[in-house]
């Protein structure tokens, strides 16, 4: 029970810090997806049913915020957690560096899953090449955060200061 509520009082701050604060302090065409970096967290360390549905929660959040239609951000966010919980299993999960990659490929994707989605089930008009052109800044941006991300991780027990944090020790539901 205190998890959950750790992980809902996170998700509430991130998405705060996501719609109030970054946006004063970037450019209007530099927003970050600091939920998403979560999403890809959760494809890391967490179980299929848990992962999921936490992600479909912080796409449905997002769907709050985002003045889109409900339910896009998701459904992007739950096939974005399906997509990297089946590859986590051929990578070493240990390894932090693998979040600031998937923080990368998974904006992409998210572009990319966005853009098909609003193609096809909305009436999106020239909505969609707008996505496509910020894909790769927002990115750039998300691997900056998710690096940033990695500092805040708590380190294992017994770890040194020299030695690499853990992924799958750093946070859990």
């Amino acid at each position: 029970m205190k998890r959950g509520a750790g992980f809902f009082l996170l998700s509430l701050l991130l998405l705060f810090l996501q719609v109030a604060v970054l946006p004063r302090l970037l450019p209007d065409h530099l927003k970050p997806d600091l939920l998403l970096l979560v999403v890809a967290y959760l494809g890391l360390t967490q179980n299929w049913l848990r992962g999921g549905l936490c992600s479909w929660y912080l796409g449905s959040l997002e769907d709050v915020f985002a003045g889109s239609d409900f339910g896009l951000f998701g459904i992007t966010f739950l096939l974005i957690f399906l997509l990297v919980k089946t590859g986590a299993g051929r990578f070493n999960t240990e390894n932090p560096l693998l979040l600031l990659l998937l923080a990368f490929f998974a904006t992409m994707v998210k572009g990319i899953l966005l853009s098909v989605l609003l193609l096809l089930f909305a009436d999106a008009g020239r909505q969609w090449p707008l996505l496509l052109h910020i894909i790769l800044p927002e990115a750039v941006l998300n691997t900056f955060f998710a690096l940033l991300f990695l500092c805040c991780l708590p380190r294992r027990h017994g770890e040194g200061r020299s030695r690499r944090q853990s992924l799958s020790r750093g946070f859990s539901l």
